[in-house]
């Protein structure tokens, strides 16, 4: 789902001629994708009026875009301290904080506002949206509602507030007011689409992509929306479809396209060829997707990847017939030279087209990541140290902001059935600080989970360590790609509307043979999940070997 922040920008002033013609052109560059010229404008504008709050602010827009997320923060915050800053530009700010996904800095300024005009509406919509993302569910729609006292014809934020009705799990609710934001602003492709998404939480999915190809009348070339829909199929089974539209994803601005000459592979045989694989996911969809690497080799011809810098030795060590780089983007002309010659490419996210088609063609591996075996040597030390039992690698919080962790990540107090289990030990594989959690954890019921700072900063030792546990449960987050691919058992807890990875019923993922779902029900509410995994923890530790509950 896409929600929308409320950017009152017609109405903020740009002084000059000269310069608000510049930031008309930066924001025509930004919204076609067009980086080289968003940053001439941008660096003109700043020579005119290198002090003005609007220009740091389209810097920092320009900078988020190129991925450069350290200057994007460091422009928003001269941004913020510019003289003669006013509410609407203040504002804006705040949305780009949102984009930067640092909701506290975020919602400071949205409050802010709010403190020099309590009727500012799009101030309102948009700090709901930053303290949903927070998880701060009941003060969000708090906001969207006082947004729409002030401005009851506000289409965003009546949209906002359908989206958030259904994370509360109130989805007849939500249908009701995105069919009334549609209905105030007719041709509203986000309303259309999420009046789909919505539908196929009914179990309508002919119905939800009707409405998808309603949003896409709308907005034909909005990549957002073909990339909903894509994922619809992909989650029903009809993969064949979902590949193709999500081509579509390449219409975002935020794809990597242009970086390199050369043509596209378009699945003939590689004999005699050199092929590029170009990075552009997440790592854990990187390391699904790698799934797909057997099947590309087995086309012929050379293969150099590109991949997640701490991916590389990984892959080196489980795909010897390949080459692999970590992703540069910064100056790919000049790593690639190492490389040549290259005939053709394909972004990594369009093998699965070539070869994963039918539910039959996902092969039933036990693992094709290889961790390194004197790092799982060590690992099983440490851990037979713990004693006698099960050894348990946990992952509780999942996501950003972005992604709806607050629906993803459970608290640690939920998992207290599991966690009082007897004959097994626990095994942080947070790869952020949660020392003060586990703390309190056990200061409160002196359960203790052990936790190491190294799986943190090194993904080997992360890898190690997972391969040598006897199960992983986590929330969906990369560790379940990370287990599934090292064939290690991994449990899975899937919310109720889940990402298309995980299906939208049954028990099992196509792309891990090691995995097995369970599935919540109601939005945010845990608790029977818990109590299942927890009576199957029971039962495992009576038997020789967890792969028999896989």
């Amino acid at each position: 789902m896409v929600r929308r922040s409320s950017d009152d920008a017609e109405s903020v002033a740009s002084g000059e001629a000269g310069i608000d013609q510049l930031h008309q052109q930066i924001e025509q560059a930004l919204t076609a994708g067009d980086l080289a010229l968003a940053e001439r404008c941008g660096r003109k504008a700043l020579e005119l009026q290198p002090d003005a709050a609007l220009t740091r602010l389209h810097l920092a827009r320009i900078r988020l875009a190129q991925r450069r997320l350290a200057e994007a923060s460091e422009c928003l915050e001269r941004a913020e301290h510019s003289p003669g800053l006013d509410a609407k530009t203040l504002n804006r700010i705040g949305i780009v904080w949102l984009d930067l996904d640092d909701c506290a800095r975020a919602e400071t300024c949205f409050r802010s506002v709010l403190a020099r005009d309590d009727a500012h509406a799009y101030a309102w919509c948009n700090l709901g949206i930053a303290l949903q993302r927070k998880g701060d569910l009941g003060d969000a729609l708090t906001c969207f509602r006082r947004a729409l006292e002030l401005k009851p014809d506000f289409a965003e934020a009546m949209h906002n507030c359908g989206l958030l009705l259904r994370d509360l799990g109130r989805p007849a609710e939500a249908l009701e007011i995105l069919e009334r934001a549609l209905s105030l602003k007719p041709g509203f492709a986000l309303a259309q689409t999420n009046i789909g998404v919505v539908l196929q939480d009914f179990g309508k999915f002919d119905d939800a992509i009707a409405a998808f190809d309603q949003a896409l009348e709308m907005e034909p070339r909005c990549g957002d929306i073909h990339l909903t829909k894509a994922h619809l199929l992909l989650s029903v089974g009809r993969f064949r479809e979902g590949w193709e539209e999500q081509e579509y994803r390449r219409l975002a601005p935020e794809f990597p396209r242009d970086r390199f000459p050369f043509p596209e592979w378009k699945g003939e045989d590689l004999a005699g060829k050199n092929l590029l694989v170009c990075a552009e996911q997440g790592i854990g969809d990187e390391i699904m997707l790698a799934g797909c690497f057997p099947d590309l080799f087995a086309r012929g011809g050379r293969c150099v990847i590109e991949c997640d810098p701490r991916l590389e030795t990984l892959y080196r060590r489980s795909f010897p017939q390949a080459e692999f780089a970590g992703k540069r983007f910064k100056n790919p002309d000049t790593w690639l030279e190492a490389f040549h010659p290259i005939d053709l490419q394909i972004p990594l996210g369009s093998l699965p087209r070539f070869f994963r088609n039918e539910v039959c063609e996902f092969p039933f591996h036990s693992g094709y990541l290889t961790a390194d075996p004197r790092r799982v040597g060590r690992w099983k030390e440490r851990l037979a140290a713990l004693g006698p039992g099960l050894k348990i690698g946990l992952s509780w919080r999942g996501g950003t902001s972005r992604t709806n962790a607050y629906l993803r990540s459970i608290p640690l107090e939920i998992w207290l059935p599991i966690l009082r289990l007897r004959e097994a030990h626990f095994v942080s594989l947070q790869y952020t600080d949660c020392r003060s959690e586990l703390d309190s954890l056990h200061s409160r019921h002196g359960i203790r989970i052990h936790s190491w700072r190294q799986i943190g900063s090194d993904f080997e030792e992360t890898a190690a360590l997972v391969a040598s546990l006897d199960l992983v449960v986590s929330v969906c987050t990369a560790v379940v790609h990370l287990a599934g691919a090292l064939g290690v058992p991994v449990w899975v807890l899937v919310p109720s509307s889940p990402g298309w990875r995980y299906g939208r019923e049954g028990s099992r993922m196509p792309w891990y043979p090691a995995a097995r779902l369970f599935r919540q029900v109601k939005p945010l509410y845990w608790e029977p999940v818990m109590a299942e995994v927890g009576n199957e923890l029971a039962c495992m530790t009576t038997v020789s070997s967890p792969r028999e509950f896989i």
